[in-house]
């Protein structure tokens, strides 16, 4: 089995139904692939617990919800480990207990850790 570690930096977008790198990390699930996704800078927002966005109107056109809580959920019961960088998560004033369940917010120290250790490397 091959560690392969996403990096996820872009933030959320209430104008697009889902995320594409966590879409894409999905897939991963269904492979022979030990996937950890890393979540830096703004994409922090995606490991949020209330970032499901209501359905709306944008200049009269109806958009869809956005789920990035829900997708990472979804990873996260597949067995895909998800890890928020905690500097990144206070910088946006944030705080490990608003993340999903089965995030974990950690230093720079063990995301170095998982780095080195990993086969491949995406970055979104």
């Amino acid at each position: 089995m091959r560690h392969v570690v996403s990096i996820v930096r872009s933030a959320p977008s209430a104008l697009r139904p889902g995320q594409p790198a966590l879409e894409a990390n999905a897939y991963a699930v269904a492979e022979d692939i030990d996937l950890t996704v890393v979540l830096r800078g703004a994409a922090v927002e995606l490991a949020l617990r209330a970032t499901e966005v209501r359905p709306g109107d944008v200049a009269g056109v109806a958009m869809p919800a956005s789920a990035g809580g829900q997708d990472l959920r979804g990873l996260v019961e597949s067995g895909v480990g998800i890890l928020v960088a905690a500097e990144d998560l206070v910088a946006q004033g944030l705080r490990p207990d608003e993340l999903v369940v089965g995030v974990e917010a950690v230093d720079d120290e063990r995301l170095q850790e998982v780095l080195r250790a990993a086969e491949g490397l995406l970055a979104w």
